[in-house]
C-alpha cells in the first residue's frame, strides 16, 4: 500500500469523525478572521457555525454580501443599524463622528443562540467602497513624513482592530471571529491586522488550491499590497489552521472515515504547500494544521435555510427550500463532531 505525507491526518480522522479525536496541542488565541482569496468555500458557514460554538464570542463580519449578518438576523437587509462601515469611516474621513456599541446581542434576533452571551457587528454593501477609501487615505499617508506619517498610518492599519478592541470592553466577549471577503483590499486588509491568527478553508479544487497559494503569496511577497502597507510594529498573522472542505470517502470495505483518493491527492498538495510555509504557521509541524471536513449537503442547505447551527440538527431533520424538501441525513452527526473538533483546537 502506498504510503502519504499525510498519513498522520488520515490516521486521526475516524477518531475525530466518532468525536474522540485527541488535541492537536495547539497554542491558542483570542482573535481569528476565517479567510482565503476566493468565493463558494465555506468561510460564512464555518463562521456562523464556530461561532455557535463558542461563548463570550464577538463575531465580526466584514462581507459586503452580508451572508453572517443575515444569519445572525433575518431581517439585517431591511435594518438601519450602525455597521462595521459606519466605524471604520471616521479613519478615512477625519471629522466624522466615531460609533460606539455597534455590536447586536444574537441571542435578540436569532434565538438559537438565546442562551449564548455573543454578539456580532454588521456587514454593510458600502464595504465594497472602501478599498478605494483605504488607498486614497494611505497614499495621503506616505506623503507625510517622520512621527506623523507612522502615526497616521498605524491609526489607518489598525482602525479594525481599535473599534473591535472597544467593542470587546463594550460587550465583555472574550474572543473574536472575523468573517472575511473574497477579495483582500479593504477590509480583509484590515482583520489580518485585528487578529492574532487565521482560519483557512479550503475546497478539494484545484482553484481553492490556487488561492491558498495566493494568500500565502499576500502575506510574503515583498511586493504585495499587504507587505508594502505594514503598521510600525510589521505585525502579521499566523495561520492556525487549514480546513479541507468537501471531502469525499472511500467505500472499500472496512474502511472507517479514510478519504477517497481524490481527496488524498488534494490533501497530499495542501499539506506540501504547508510544509514549504511553515513558518507562517502557529507551530512547526505541517500534521497539525490541516483538518478534514465533509461536504455538508442537505445539512448545510437546511442550516442557511433556518438560521440554525449544524450543532442543534439531528438526522432525519427536514424543511421545504424553495418549495423542495430537504432532508438532514446521518452524516450531520460526523459533521458535528468535526466542527467541535475545530473548535476545540482554536479556543
Amino acid at each position: 500500500m502506498a504510503r502519504f505525507l499525510s498519513d498522520a491526518i488520515i490516521s486521526r480522522q475516524d477518531a475525530i469523525s466518532r468525536g474522540v479525536g485527541t488535541p492537536l496541542a495547539l497554542p491558542t488565541f483570542d482573535r481569528y478572521a476565517i479567510c482565503n482569496l476566493r468565493g463558494g468555500i465555506g468561510k460564512t458557514s464555518l463562521a456562523f457555525n464556530l461561532s455557535y460554538l463558542a461563548d463570550n464570542l464577538l463575531a465580526v463580519d466584514t462581507c459586503p454580501q452580508g451572508n453572517l449578518s443575515y444569519f445572525y438576523d433575518n431581517g439585517y437587509y431591511q435594518n438601519v443599524s450602525t455597521t462595521v462601515n459606519d466605524v471604520l469611516l471616521p479613519y478615512f474621513f477625519p471629522g466624522l463622528g466615531k460609533a460606539s456599541r455597534v455590536a447586536q446581542f444574537i441571542g435578540a434576533t436569532n434565538p438559537h443562540f438565546s442562551t449564548k452571551k455573543n454578539y456580532f457587528m454588521p456587514s454593510s454593501a458600502e464595504l465594497y467602497t472602501l478599498p478605494s477609501q483605504m488607498a486614497n487615505a494611505l497614499a495621503s499617508a506616505n506623503q507625510l513624513s517622520g512621527p506623523q506619517k507612522v502615526t497616521v498610518t498605524d491609526s489607518l492599519l489598525y482602525s479594525l482592530k481599535t473599534e473591535i478592541e472597544r467593542e470587546v470592553i463594550e460587550t465583555g466577549a472574550n474572543k473574536v471571529l472575523i468573517d472575511t471577503s473574497p477579495f483582500f483590499s479593504g477590509c480583509t486588509h484590515l482583520a489580518w491586522h485585528a487578529v492574532d491568527a487565521l482560519i483557512i478553508p479550503v475546497r478539494t479544487d484545484k482553484q481553492s488550491v490556487n488561492s491558498l497559494q495566493l494568500l500565502l503569496r499576500t502575506l510574503s511577497n515583498p511586493s504585495s499590497e499587504f507587505r508594502r502597507n505594514m503598521p510600525s510594529d510589521q505585525h502579521a498573522p499566523k495561520i492556525q489552521m487549514i480546513v479541507l472542505t468537501g471531502c469525499g470517502w472511500t467505500t472499500r470495505a472496512g474502511a472507517r472515515n479514510e478519504p477517497n483518493q481524490q481527496t488524498k491527492v488534494f490533501l497530499e498538495e495542501v499539506r506540501d504547500i504547508v510544509a514549504r510555509n511553515i513558518g507562517h504557521f502557529t507551530t512547526n509541524d505541517p500534521d497539525k494544521h490541516i483538518v478534514l471536513s465533509d461536504d455538508f449537503l442537505g445539512s448545510g442547505r437546511v442550516s442557511s435555510a433556518l438560521s440554525k447551527p449544524i450543532d442543534l440538527m439531528n438526522p432525519g431533520d427536514s424543511t421545504r427550500i424553495n418549495r423542495i424538501k430537504t432532508d438532514v441525513n446521518p452524516s450531520v452527526d460526523k459533521i458535528k463532531n468535526q466542527l467541535r473538533f475545530i473548535s476545540s483546537n482554536l479556543w
